[in-house]
């Protein structure tokens, strides 16, 4: 026969499941979060998201009741665990101030796992290795924690340490969950440094566990710090049984010096009384008195040694030693015989008040109360959580990233334009973008021609007649005469066609003139063209130089004048001139040999060999100096805009290559936080029909004995017994 739950239970996972796997599957699909910084936020609370549904899931898929355990450091909550599991489960707890939630259910061995923020999983062999590396992150933790706090950042572990442990999973064999089909949830100690622990339970099992236990010792029933918590607790869950913690073994001193059994273990009731007049804030009071919540005074120690020695007898097994039952402050559990014949008896069937407080949790659990709140919070987790996956997808994050792809896009398009007239530039001929240059070049040349020889002849004829007033020989007329005064003439002229050639550089494309096409194409390539030539107008004419013509006259050429002498010894024209000048024209010649020997003839042909170096080989020197300043001048420009083409295309394509894949991981996001956005609206309209199938309204949930309060601040409804 099918039961309302397993009804509801089968038809609710036919619907989660298909929504758990879509949402598996697509953040699965998601690209690295480094790589899709806009949605980093959206991504981590997906995560959480899944991480929750999956604790629903594995409740609502197993009919599991949870049982979470809430209370301050050493209040006896691992106590009660041993008690409420029918196993010594103390030493698997975690550590007092560890954030972590800890699962401990039946199994045939023992299991212990951990799963971090990530969602990764690690196995342990035992409890030694899990409380080993438990002991090692809560280090690190620690580190994390005050490295956030130093940068002023909120810490979040999922972003500062997601390595962390999230919850540990523990299966031993316990007689007593073996039955129950329970789950017990031990929560770290309250209270602790690392805050974000407790919000994060409370997210984890705001709607998930249907009702809670918060167990106090006696001694802290009066301190409001304990109940700032546990008024949070009120919010959370539709049930909350407060367990105080009783030591009935405590004595007081009589005024004889002998001592008498405390009120609080001969008469607890009175304290919890006392604390209901005195110390309950309103708000713990009226859920007292709506049902919502109840007080047991329970002596842990004694429940919890009882449990476990009923349990070690029907398996006919040897005693639990005392020593082994440790309390949280680390006392030796007492056995009921050691509580003393005149302890006495406390609230409940056999002195330690644990029966009631059992009886009473049990028959919540059996009740239709707890049916309809287990239905009803289980569809009210789920559109919470199908409402918030549903919100990350939507949010300004999402927006960011739509706006990430399309400035992507826009980028790319115009990237791309650029990358295309680069190579169009690539197919250019810029040797004809410096016609005019040349043309130029070529004017120049001609108006030094015309202007003719500069300085006049006389410079030379004053050096020829200086020379002749002078004993130098005829190679000092050309070495240190006739030459230098050739090269200065040279240089001058050299330099007129440097400066003039750099005046018509001086524009904007260093002596290029580009098309419009050109210019065009420049433009949409945002190519800085004249950045790409000044170098070449500033280095104009630096490695370029210009050729010095070299005067050489054969002194064979020149006339000599013969004596009447040189007649009648037979001497030629020759020897008279090689006896005047030497062999190799480094012979000194006196004046008077000079005045006698050379005539205006001979003056006349040095000066004509002057005038043709002067008239044709210096002009020629100066057009092949010319052509090679605006050829060299041409090539480097042509090579510069080359280069300048090339830097650019590959600076664009390593540009592009990167954002195109950068484009498809925005929009393999995008698709995939679409895909979410769809599943999470159509899982909100089964869950809707979900709701009408079970009349799980509102209102119906009221009729049924159950109210609903709107509690201000988290914006959410929590279940009210009326």
């Amino acid at each position: 026969m099918k039961t309302n739950m397993q009804t509801f239970c089968q038809e609710f996972s036919k619907e989660l499941e298909p929504f758990g796997e879509e949402l598996r599957k697509a953040l699965s699909e998601l690209p690295p979060r480094e790589d899709v910084r806009q949605i980093d936020s959206t991504v981590l609370g997906l995560q959480e998201v899944q991480q929750r549904l999956s604790t629903l899931r594995e409740k609502v898929s197993n009919q599991r009741t949870f049982l979470l355990i809430f209370g301050p450091l050493k209040s006896g909550k691992s106590t009660l665990m041993n008690a409420l599991s029918g196993a010594y489960v103390s030493e698997v707890s975690s550590l007092p101030a560890y954030p972590a939630l800890v699962y401990v259910r039946n199994g045939e061995r023992q299991r212990f796992e951990a799963t971090d923020y990530e969602g990764g999983k690690r196995e342990f062999s035992d409890n030694v290795a899990l409380t080993e590396a438990v002991q090692t992150d809560h280090a690190q933790l620690a580190d994390a924690i005050v490295a956030a706090e130093k940068s002023g950042e909120d810490f979040d572990p999922q972003r500062h340490h997601p390595g962390a442990i999230r919850r540990m999973d523990i299966e031993i064999p316990a007689a007593h969950l073996a039955e129950s089909g329970s789950v017990l949830v031990d929560t770290p100690g309250l209270y602790s440094h690392m805050r974000f622990g407790y919000d994060q339970m409370t997210r984890d099992f705001r709607d998930t566990a249907a009702c809670a236990i918060f167990v106090v010792k006696t001694d802290n029933l009066f301190f409001e710090k304990v109940f700032e918590e546990f008024e949070d607790l009120l919010s959370c869950f539709s049930r909350i049984f407060l367990v105080a913690n009783i030591d009935s073994s405590k004595k007081d001193l009589r005024p004889d010096g002998t001592l008498e059994p405390s009120l609080e273990s001969s008469d607890p009731q009175q304290i919890i009384d006392s604390f209901r007049s005195l110390s309950m804030s309103a708000t713990l009071r009226g859920a007292i008195e709506d049902g919502r919540l109840q007080i047991y005074p329970i002596d842990l120690q004694k429940a919890a040694s009882r449990t476990l020695r009923e349990i070690a007898a029907d398996a006919e097994s040897e005693a639990v030693p005392e020593t082994e039952l440790e309390t949280e402050s680390g006392a030796e559990l007492y056995a009921e015989s050691e509580a003393g014949a005149e302890d006495p008896p406390v609230t409940g069937q056999r002195g330690d008040g644990f029966d009631e407080f059992v009886t009473d949790l049990t028959g919540y659990l059996n009740s239709s109360d707890y049916l309809h709140d287990f239905m009803y919070d289980t569809l009210r987790l789920a559109q919470d959580l199908t409402a918030e996956a549903g919100d990350l997808v939507t949010k300004e994050a999402v927006a960011e990233l739509n706006r990430s792809i399309q400035h992507a896009r826009e980028e790319l398009e115009r990237e791309r334009t650029r990358l295309s007239a680069l190579e169009k530039l690539e197919q250019q001929d810029w040797d004809e973008a410096f016609t005019k240059l040349r043309a130029a070049k070529d004017r120049l040349l001609e108006e030094l021609t015309e202007q003719g020889a500069e300085p006049s002849d006389d410079v030379f004829q004053e050096q020829i007649a200086a020379w002749m007033e002078t004993d130098e020989s005829w190679n000092d007329l050309l070495k240190q005469r006739l030459n230098p005064q050739l090269e200065q003439e040279s240089e001058r002229r050299s330099q007129r066609v440097l400066k003039d050639l750099r005046t018509q550089l001086e524009g904007r494309h260093a002596g290029a003139e580009f098309s419009q096409t050109q210019l065009a194409i420049f433009q949409d390539a945002a190519l800085p063209v004249e950045e790409a030539l000044a170098a070449c107008r500033q280095h104009f004419g630096t490695k370029t130089k210009a050729g010095t013509p070299h005067l050489v006259v054969d002194n064979e050429a020149i006339p000599v004048s013969r004596t009447l002498g040189d007649y009648l010894l037979l001497r030629s024209r020759g020897r008279v001139r090689q006896e005047i000048f030497g062999d190799d024209g480094n012979r000194r010649v006196p004046v008077s040999v000079k005045q006698k020997r050379l005539s205006d003839e001979s003056l006349s042909k040095v000066q004509a060999a002057v005038r043709a170096t002067v008239d044709q080989d210096m002009p020629e020197r100066q057009r092949r100096y010319a052509d090679e300043l605006v050829d060299a001048h041409v090539r480097q420009c042509t090579e510069a805009l080359r280069q300048a083409i090339s830097q650019r295309k590959n600076r664009l394509q390593e540009w592009i290559v990167p954002t195109e894949s950068a484009l498809q991981r925005f929009q393999q996001a995008r698709e995939v936080l679409e895909r979410i956005e769809s599943s999470s609206a159509r899982f909100e309209r089964e869950l809707s029909q979900l709701q009408e199938q079970f009349d799980l309204t509102p209102e119906s949930v009221t009729e049924s004995g159950v109210a609903l309060q709107s509690e201000t601040g988290n914006g959410e409804e929590v279940l009210q017994d009326n």
